[in-house]
């Protein structure tokens, strides 16, 4: 039975809070920016052991180049196959050739692991390099050429001999060309080739 005068209270409803989450510790953000730090220490790290690699690699070749000199006076052959095996390695290319410059031609002095169809090709006389190539740049302007694509270029669409030898003998894709003066005079050219489009400038 139910008294008169009681009244029925229904129990109160439990409030549920949501978790607060716990703040980060000063600890933990110090924890947080120290890793930050090591990772930045380490990357510095990595570049300078790079550049003492690079360094050395330069300074063994140029010591190898003076070593040569050295051994051969008055024969500069030597000198140039030195030059350009240096050269080919320390930019990690597949070959090269060595150029001097004479009567506005070009004369193959030095090769280096050149693929045989593009050496036969290019000992057949003196080379006139076409209008737009690195080769023809580097006559005019006594600068760097650096093609990250011959088989793109328009010498290679027009079919000029020096370019397409190069392309479907050689199987040269990118290249880089480097003067070579005397006097401020230029006097030969080093052509380094990759066989892929991989620019030789981004190569380290």
């Amino acid at each position: 039975m139910t008294r008169r005068g009681t009244v029925s209270r229904k129990p109160a409803k439990t409030q549920h809070r949501k978790p607060t989450r716990p703040k980060r510790s000063d600890a933990a953000m110090a924890a947080k920016k120290a890793n930050w730090s090591v990772s930045e220490l380490q990357e510095q790290l990595k570049g300078q052991a790079r550049e003492l690699e690079e360094a050395r690699d330069e300074r063994a070749a140029l010591a190898e180049v003076l070593r040569v000199i050295s051994s051969s006076p008055g024969d500069l052959e030597p000198v140039f196959g030195a030059m350009l095996v240096n050269a080919v390695r320390l930019c990690e290319a597949k070959f090269g050739n060595l150029y001097l410059y004479e009567e506005g031609a070009l004369r193959i002095v030095a090769s280096h692991n050149v693929p045989p169809a593009f050496a036969a090709a290019r000992r057949s006389g003196p080379i006139h390099p076409p209008p737009g190539g690195n080769l023809s740049e580097v006559i005019r302007t006594k600068q760097t050429v650096h093609l990250a694509d011959l088989a793109a270029t328009r010498a290679y669409a027009e079919r000029h001999p020096v370019v397409v030898h190069a392309v479907e003998l050689g199987g040269v894709r990118t290249s880089v060309a480097v003067p070579m003066l005397k006097d401020n005079e230029l006097i030969g050219i080093i052509v380094i080739f990759r066989q892929e489009v991989r620019p030789i400038a981004s190569s380290r």
